[in-house]
């Protein structure tokens, strides 16, 4: 891993590590789900405590992934560049935004943004490869975290992750430097639990509205 994304993971740590201290995230919860939408169905049993969870491993993996990411666009000669360094200097921003407390929240709005980013690349240049090049399925999770954010900030990030999409489309990508991209992402041997379904794996699930339908039998 570059020395790019053990500055990311070390600013994760240290968020990780404050909330571990102080759980300044979890007493936050309280008053923030009861305010998520009806459709997200959370364990009935301490459900803080679950989103917790699933917010630090959602945040943890952002390294390795965007690495594998990385890598990958190199192969098929796309810039990843301009992506890597925006999600750097976002994260590398944080301390000095908020010194006296950089704990999980500080660092959520960051971290969903580099979940949109790789999720829209992903899904972007999946028809052109015939496959995903990240086997992630994040939807689930996204959506959980756009909840606790916010519409408003969701949606600006939502925006920026969309600007930084148009540097992937796949008319871009010539057959050689594709056939070396798809060649690439086979050299990967995928270790069981490397891309989790967070929040499957949390027990937290969408859940739509059932219709009880009344039939009229009646002649």
């Amino acid at each position: 891993m570059s020395d790019h994304y053990h500055l990311i993971q070390q600013c994760i740590e240290r968020a990780v590590a404050a909330e571990q201290a102080r759980s300044r995230f979890r007493r936050s919860l309280h008053d923030t789900l009861p305010n998520l939408h009806r459709s997200i169905h959370l364990p009935q049993r301490d459900a803080p405590l679950h989103i917790t969870c699933f917010v630090i491993r959602y945040i943890q993996v952002i390294p390795s992934w965007l690495a594998r990411l990385e890598h990958l666009c190199d192969a098929g000669g796309l810039d990843f560049h301009p992506v890597r360094d925006l999600i750097l200097h976002s994260f590398s921003e944080i301390p000095e935004r908020q010194p006296q407390e950089h704990g999980l929240g500080s660092i959520l709005d960051e971290a969903y943004l580099t979940h949109r980013i790789m999720e829209e690349i992903n899904d972007t240049l999946q028809p052109v490869c015939g496959t995903p090049l990240l086997p992630m399925d994040p939807m689930v999770a996204n959506l959980v975290v756009r909840e606790l954010l916010g519409e408003t900030l969701a949606c600006q990030l939502d925006d920026l992750a969309e600007v930084l999409l148009q540097r992937f489309e796949p008319a871009e990508l010539d057959p050689a430097r594709l056939v070396s991209m798809i060649l690439y992402k086979q050299r990967f041997e995928d270790v069981p639990g490397e891309w989790p379904d967070f929040a499957h794996h949390m027990q937290i699930e969408l859940r739509t509205p059932t219709l009880n339908r009344q039939i009229d039998l009646s002649h």
